[in-house]
């Protein structure tokens, strides 16, 4: 029986001298984490934007007014420490009239103009995954949205008279200015390396404080209807990071 162990102890004693594989690979990469980061933008959006007061304003004068979902560019910066983010975003309406509208007659159309915003965002990481993180965002900001009404006819003007001739109906300027609070939640590639690109999606909800009296930049109205933004949004955008190690003990 000694003979045996004494046996088995040599057979095994090379392997216990064998050093450990440090080139194994393993199942998963290790989750980065960096301490903190500087964050810069760019993105595009889609809103369905509703004021009730100035729709129904529309719908009373038969008005056709916008009811597709709002087009807008964004631009942001942000700052990442630990799990906690500021940011910074101003949001741009593009255009979708490109091309005249299809109603001809004395149909009165209210064209959307104008829409920029500013926000100031504090968000937390609630949900700290191996690839991505998902954000907790509220806000605050200020938002101009303007209309322009006009009606689409054939009718023939000699550009020398266009500024003589105002058609019944036709105001160049209805817009609303408010600020807002704004929540949304965002999930964002999570950050690889020291300077990398990141897709970064959102979906969110902004809603005026307070209702405010439509204005005009042609006329000072007077008795005029308020209204408050509720704006559903979505979008999608590119985070250029730059991010910090931490330090070393």
């Amino acid at each position: 029986m000694k003979r045996f162990l004494y046996l088995a102890l040599l057979t095994t004693a090379p392997a216990w001298g064998q050093s450990v594989d440090s080139t194994a690979v393993t199942p998963f990469p290790q989750k980065s984490n960096f301490r903190s980061g500087f964050m810069f933008e760019l993105g595009y959006g889609f809103a369905i934007t509703r004021f009730a007061n100035m729709n129904a304003f529309f719908r009373d004068n038969q008005a056709e007014f916008n009811k597709k979902m709002d087009r807008f560019f964004v631009a942001g910066m942000g700052y990442r420490r630990q799990r906690f983010k500021v940011t910074l975003h101003t949001l741009l309406m593009i255009s979708q009239n490109l091309l005249p509208p299809n109603q001809t007659g004395s149909t009165l159309v209210a064209r959307p103009k104008d829409m920029s915003g500013l926000d100031i965002f504090l968000g937390y990481d609630i949900a700290n995954g191996r690839n991505r993180r998902f954000f907790l965002n509220a806000g605050v900001g200020s938002f101009r949205y303007e209309y322009s009404l006009f009606r689409a006819t054939n009718q023939p003007v000699a550009f020398q008279d266009i500024l003589r001739y105002t058609p019944p109906g036709t105001v160049s300027s209805l817009y609303l200015t408010t600020d807002y609070w704004n929540v949304n939640l965002e999930m964002a590639q999570r950050e690889k390396r020291k300077e990398t690109l990141q897709l970064v999606g959102r979906v969110g909800y902004r809603r005026s404080f307070r209702p405010r009296a439509w204005q005009s930049d042609a006329y000072q109205l007077t008795n005029a209807p308020l209204d408050r933004i509720s704006q559903f949004y979505f979008q999608l955008g590119i985070y250029l990071s730059r991010n910090k190690q931490k330090s070393p003990q």
